[in-house]
């Protein structure tokens, strides 16, 4: 049976000591064996050039003390890198520094990696009925730990973000819209190629139809399943998410018999402070403003955006 945690960070404004409480109670909670690892590395959400205020983007404390508790359990000299890849609008080596991704590893003696630098390998797999062949940094894939840590957040296009879709975010190649028209078996593939060993969702701030702070962390063993309670906590049918169906099918995880193990809060009282979000609503509005977008191109001569085309 997989587990997930869900822990409340005690008081606002969410001190560092406190979080550090959280993450580690939410992942002791998990009983997680670190026997043999050497080498790890922790993927944030980092979207774009967003601030961790606006909901967006996985809050560097939340990582800052995912590194505390490593080192805690496994040993001083275990090697941590931390890792985004870019995106269409986004430079990761920007993105450090921005969000303060720098300074934080500089002082906690971690690593910064760009996943879209360096050695690059494809890497294919069987989805469904068809073959997917995506691009990875080598580095990632020879790492003995892989700690996902998404955020607590809706998304536009797909409705429910969280792990999975944080891994198709470590794809090497930067325009990732190309993989949007196959947006379901693209993330289900990259969780095929790249596994999640553990989870750790920031809910510090979190970001449904506008961002609110809960002050929120929760942990699992397996990506499906911590998404599946995560979209519960955000009030959707996981049943609803393509990709959850998509990846239950291809044998990556559970979306049943998963142990919630809850400490402060419980999932129930998420679900009802969390800013409720209406997909459907927002994909009416969506294609209706891609449909005048589109008229004022035929009129105009302009062109669209690629990635606005999903």
């Amino acid at each position: 049976m997989t587990k997930v945690s869900i822990t409340q960070v005690s008081n606002q404004p969410f001190l560092s000591s406190e979080i550090d409480s959280a993450v580690e109670h939410a992942l002791d909670a998990l009983n997680y064996e670190f026997a043999g690892v050497e080498t790890i590395y922790i993927k944030p959400n980092l979207c774009y050039y967003w601030n961790a205020s606006t909901g967006e983007t996985t809050d560097g404390r939340v990582v800052c003390s995912i590194i505390k508790y490593l080192r805690k359990k496994i040993g001083e000299d275990v090697k941590i890198t931390v890792a985004e890849a870019d995106a269409s609008a986004m430079r990761t080596k920007y993105a450090f520094s921005i969000l303060g991704y720098d300074e934080l590893c500089q002082l906690n003696g971690a690593e910064l990696k760009n996943l879209s630098a360096g050695t690059i390998v494809e890497r294919t797999v069987q989805v469904g009925d068809s073959k997917l062949t995506l691009p990875f940094n080598e580095d990632l894939l020879k790492a003995d730990l892989i700690i996902n840590v998404p955020k607590l957040k809706t998304h536009n296009f797909v409705g429910v973000t969280g792990a999975l879709k944080n891994i198709f975010g470590a794809i090497a190649k930067p325009r990732k819209y190309v993989y949007h028209r196959i947006i379901d078996n693209a993330i289900v593939a990259a969780n095929k190629i790249v596994h999640s060993d553990l989870v750790v969702v920031d809910g510090l701030v979190v970001r449904g139809s506008c961002p609110k702070k809960l002050g929120i962390i929760m942990a699992g063993d397996n990506a499906l399943s911590t998404d599946v309670i995560a979209a519960k906590a955000m009030s959707f049918n996981p049943r609803s998410v393509p990709y959850f169906n998509l990846a239950a099918k291809e044998r990556l995880g559970t979306m049943t018999n998963i142990d919630i193990l809850e400490k402060g809060v419980s999932l129930a009282e998420i679900k009802k402070i969390f800013p409720h979000y209406s997909h459907r609503m927002h994909s009416i509005s969506w294609g209706l403003q891609l449909g005048l977008l589109r008229a004022y191109t035929v009129v105009s001569g302009d062109v669209l955006p690629p990635f606005l085309e999903k």
